[in-house]
């Protein structure tokens, strides 16, 4: 193996930026060598050596070509910076196929969702990816139902964060989110939906009608991404009776309060502070009188299960369409008139009905389930994983596979958010 003196000026040293071009990544490629019968090769594949925080590595990258070894190597790179080293060496022993810089990585990472966002246009079982790097990750979706033209999409949208960063990239490539509207913080009264932030070729896609219809209620939307913005505006005035007034930021609030006057506020709840609204997590209502209603964004269903507050005496989670986002508020489609000591008066008989028709579906289903599997799915549904249910109630943690399995099978359901959602329903 060739030896090569590390540069004098290393990538990153610790409480450094890094590196943010692939260009000095370029730069220290090399062509490693080995000997074979006396004679000494050289490797078709690029190679690099990695140093940081005083610990050094060579990394043989998968690819001839200089431009995508940059790109390889500029990720192995942060990933180390993220993550540490050993994700970085555990990365390179896991995955010996090919890399993620060549779209047949992501032929097999591409996923058909069961949820579509009508602004998107997008074509029946068109495909998403779950991309991640350096830490982060994000569902984006392809815009095509053709399996080729998604891989190669996927790896369009991975060596863009890699080489420009995750904002830039975000700025130019549709994210799939999880956008949650919290009606209530205990018990957890929330509805839900998918939506597509409205960027790069979803940008020019009309958020609504114009002009705005003179009967329809001004709806605020307070919140700093464009894309965000954009999608949750078009689900306000795809509901009837409604018409959205974006709100860049909560500083600019009071100015578009005074031109519009809107009936209620969509907000952010990480910008609930700076609006000055001391309590995030449910309908509260503004110093000036008027109702807002806060949400949180998430990368999927799971990770919305997981923020929801511990210890409340109730949850309820409600899918909806995106055009209905608004509906516990509603009666006889306009903004419910709440009486002042309870506003939640309206959101409450949302949930109530929904629970009436769903009663008997789900405790049948429910009323299938064992001693044992019922055991299993109250320790679920306290957030226990499958080594605490094994403790909890002496039995192996292959046992619990099989329980969960069978609980699977007869709730109809795919994922343990799922089933925990429709136990908590019952």
């Amino acid at each position: 193996m060739s030896k090569q003196r590390a540069s004098k000026a290393e990538p990153a040293a610790a409480g450094r930026a890094p590196v943010p071009d692939s260009e000095f990544w370029s730069s220290r490629l090399f062509k490693n060598t080995y000997t074979r019968a006396g004679r000494r090769l050289q490797r078709e594949n690029w190679s690099v050596k990695i140093q940081y925080l005083g610990r050094r590595s060579t990394f043989a990258l998968s690819t001839a070509d200089r431009s995508t070894a940059a790109l390889e190597a500029k990720a192995l790179y942060e990933t180390i910076v993220a993550q540490g080293w050993d994700a970085a060496l555990n990365h390179e022993k896991s995955e010996p196929g090919f890399p993620k810089t060549d779209a047949r990585f992501w032929k097999e990472q591409l996923l058909v969702r069961r949820y579509r966002f009508p602004a998107s246009g997008e074509p029946a079982q068109s495909f998403t990816a779950r991309i991640g790097h350096a830490g982060n990750e994000s569902f984006f979706p392809m815009g095509t139902a053709d399996i080729p033209a998604a891989a190669r999409m996927a790896c369009r949208i991975y060596c863009a964060i890699v080489k420009h960063g995750w904002e830039e990239a975000c700025a130019r490539f549709p994210r799939e989110l999880i956008v949650a509207f919290e009606w209530s913080a205990n018990p957890i009264l929330w509805t839900y939906t998918t939506v597509h932030t409205l960027v790069g070729r979803l940008d020019a896609i009309e958020t609504g009608a114009a002009p705005v219809p003179a009967a329809s209620d001004p709806v605020a939307v307070v919140e700093t991404e464009p894309g965000l913005r954009r999608a949750l505006a078009w689900c306000l005035n795809h509901q009837p009776g409604f018409h959205a007034v974006p709100c860049e930021s909560p500083e600019q609030y009071v100015t578009v309060a005074g031109a519009h006057q809107p009936k209620l506020v969509l907000l952010n709840r990480s910008l609930a502070e700076r609006m000055g609204v001391a309590f995030a997590g449910g309908l509260t209502v503004l110093s000036s009188g008027v109702r807002a209603l806060t949400y949180s964004v998430s990368l999927d269903g799971d990770h919305m299960f997981v923020s929801t507050p511990g210890g409340a005496e109730g949850y309820m989670l409600k899918r909806v369409p995106p055009a209905n986002i608004l509906d516990p508020l509603l009666e006889a489609g306009k903004l419910a008139v709440t009486p002042a000591e309870d506003p939640l008066v309206p959101v409450k008989t949302f949930f109530k009905g929904l629970l009436r028709p769903r009663a008997t579906q789900h405790s049948d289903a429910l009323s299938k389930l064992t001693p044992r599997e019922n055991e299993v799915l109250l320790l679920l549904s306290k957030g226990c994983v499958d080594k605490e249910i094994a403790q909890a109630m002496a039995i192996s943690v292959w046992t619990v596979h099989g329980h969960i399995k069978k609980i699977f099978e007869r709730l109809g359901v795919r994922t343990r958010t799922e089933a925990v959602i429709r136990y908590l329903e019952k």
